[in-house]
């Protein structure tokens, strides 16, 4: 398994996150514990795009050990909270991302290797605003996720075609 990408998030936004997610659980009656801190420093520290699955693999291990179903649990909030945001691939698998100390911003995702290319393109989110007007809605926020295949996908695709156009047939 890949190392996850560490974000460099500030002390301060930590404890800040920290803060808005235990004002979070106390008005929703929910226990406040050390081992969802833990899940939620481990979540907003990576930079990547990650799976539940990969998170509570590394916090069953070590010195900080979390159970598979708080991580799951409280990634849920997290997200409800706005602190993470879910993206799905075309496998309807649930990827993460930290939203704290990150600009918003879209994604693609290559169905050859499963790469998420992020991209902000102000044009989109104003063409967007225009819509919920032209419609009267009232937009909370958007995501976009734009499926395809990456350059070098596309580029390995040719190599092995060109390769396959290359081969001759041997006598026997």
């Amino acid at each position: 398994m890949s190392r996850s990408k560490q974000q460099t998030l500030s002390p301060e936004d930590l404890a800040d996150a920290w803060q808005q997610f235990k004002t979070f659980l106390r008005e929703r009656g929910a226990r406040i514990t050390e081992t969802r801190r833990i899940v939620l420093e481990r979540a907003l520290q990576r930079a990547d795009h990650f799976r539940a699955d990969q998170l509570a693999g590394e916090l069953a291990q070590g010195s900080d050990r979390v159970s598979r179903g708080t991580v799951y649990r409280t990634l849920a909030l997290l997200v409800e909270i706005g602190l993470l945001r879910e993206i799905r691939d075309t496998d309807t698998h649930v990827h993460y991302e930290a939203t704290v100390g990150r600009e918003h911003h879209e994604h693609m995702v290559c169905d050859g290797c499963g790469a998420f290319i992020e991209f902000d393109d102000a044009r989109v989110g104003r063409q967007l605003a225009a819509a919920c007007r032209e419609k009267g809605f009232e937009q909370r926020t958007h995501r976009v996720v734009i499926f395809g295949r990456c350059r070098r996908c596309r580029n390995d695709e040719a190599a092995r075609g060109s390769d396959r156009g290359t081969m001759r047939e041997q006598p026997i």
